[in-house]
């Protein structure tokens, strides 16, 4: 009778303990949270992956030495993709099986992202914010992916609309990346340019992903005798262009998206002997200075520098960012961490909006992951970013 009793008992006691087991939420113990991203710490936009690194960390620091998320510390892996879709599979199936982290953050890059969205969905595992704009993170409906920014295509469209109703441009042109980013920046341009009838895409060239010569396309996109250049580029393919034009004395305004908005672009551009003065670009915030007139900014600026002994970049905020909205949506969906209360907590985003760096206000809902829609327009003068725009520019209004 005893023998049988304790049986029964360990029996009941092994499948409470192997219930609790399955309830668990990976990624979740007492004493941690663990998210995953995926940077270019050595390929082709390592510039913005290391950058984007260091934000990610950053306000991970910050948010356990202020005691973690319901006590909870926030721990992260991050793998190297090398912008090379392959590898960023490779890295993402072992964030999952091996690392078992609870969502993605931040993951770099239009391609790379792009090829790792569909096996993280599958696995009803949240994505959000990756380091890219494209639209592919919210169109169509993903319950389990969160863009943020301001997509790619919108941007295009407000560049368009800027310089045709402030600068009163007809002729427009573009050189985009043959690839995910370039396709929708360039759908962008199409489609904005379609709404004013004396508008005209009059040229547009693309290139290779990793390409460094552009002589063809600019001397092409030349001859088509366009007011403005749209660049669809990231940084040295953004430097690139200015080179060249500037190298067979074309005098023509040219205007990138975020992807250009880091200081590398005024600094490679004086390293190849030119300067980036007059160059456009649009962006989520102004760009970061030590000297901002935001105190939150200063401060934010001296505090990573303290941390890395490094000044910041563009793509730093981006990164932090990103973890301030994983740890608004997380105390948002309490105390029972689970992957579904995550988003729908992300769904209850309001105009959400960063109170340090002033970013365009992001909104989810049940029905749409998009995020922001406004971006500001900011030119180059004495190598820095100067803010043009009043407020933010949308196409949509």
């Amino acid at each position: 009778m005893k023998k049988t009793f304790w049986t029964g008992l360990f029996a009941l006691v092994m499948v409470l303990a192997l219930t609790a087991v399955v309830a668990a939420e990976e990624g979740v113990s007492d004493t941690e949270i663990l998210v995953g991203s995926h940077q270019d710490l050595s390929g082709p936009i390592a510039g913005w992956g290391i950058q984007v690194k260091m934000g990610l960390e950053m306000a991970i620091k910050e948010i356990n030495d202020r005691g973690g998320i319901y006590g909870r510390k926030l721990g992260i892996v991050i793998e190297d993709n090398r912008y090379d879709p392959k590898t960023a599979i490779m890295v993402t199936n072992k964030m999952i099986n091996r690392d078992h982290v609870f969502a993605f953050i931040g993951d770099m890059g239009s391609p790379t992202a792009g090829a790792t969205k569909p096996i993280i969905s599958r696995k009803k595992i949240p994505q959000m914010f990756p380091l890219t704009a494209a639209s592919l993170f919210y169109e169509p409906y993903d319950r389990y992916s969160f863009l943020g920014w301001t997509p790619y295509y919108d941007q295009a469209r407000a560049i368009v609309k800027y310089f045709h109703t402030v600068k009163g441009y007809t002729r427009f042109g573009i050189m985009y990346q043959d690839d995910e980013m370039g396709s929708v920046m360039l759908a962008g341009v199409k489609d904005q340019v379609a709404m004013y009838p004396k508008c005209k895409l009059v040229g547009a060239e693309s290139y290779k992903r990793g390409a460094t010569e552009f002589s063809t396309q600019i001397a092409k996109l030349r001859k088509d005798e366009p007011e403005l250049v749209v660049l669809a580029t990231i940084i040295r393919e953004t430097v690139g262009a200015l080179k060249e034009a500037k190298k067979i004395g074309w005098q023509i305004d040219m205007c990138g998206m975020t992807p250009a908005q880091t200081k590398f672009v005024p600094l490679l551009s004086q390293k190849a002997g030119i300067s980036a003065d007059g160059f456009y670009c649009t962006a989520m915030t102004p760009y970061i200075y030590a000297d901002s007139p935001r105190p939150a900014v200063r401060k934010w600026w001296k505090d990573h520098v303290a941390m890395f002994g490094k000044e910041p970049d563009m793509p730093t905020t981006a990164g932090y960012g990103a973890i301030l909205a994983f740890e608004e949506a997380a105390k948002r969906a309490g105390k029972d961490l689970t992957r579904e209360k995550f988003v729908d907590a992300l769904e209850t985003f309001q105009d959400y909006h960063d109170d340090i760096f002033g970013g365009a206000p992001i909104t989810f809902s049940p029905k749409s992951h998009k995020g922001a829609s406004g971006v500001v327009m900011q030119y180059v003068q004495g190598g820095r970013y100067m803010t043009i725009s009043e407020g933010y520019i949308d196409y949509s209004k």
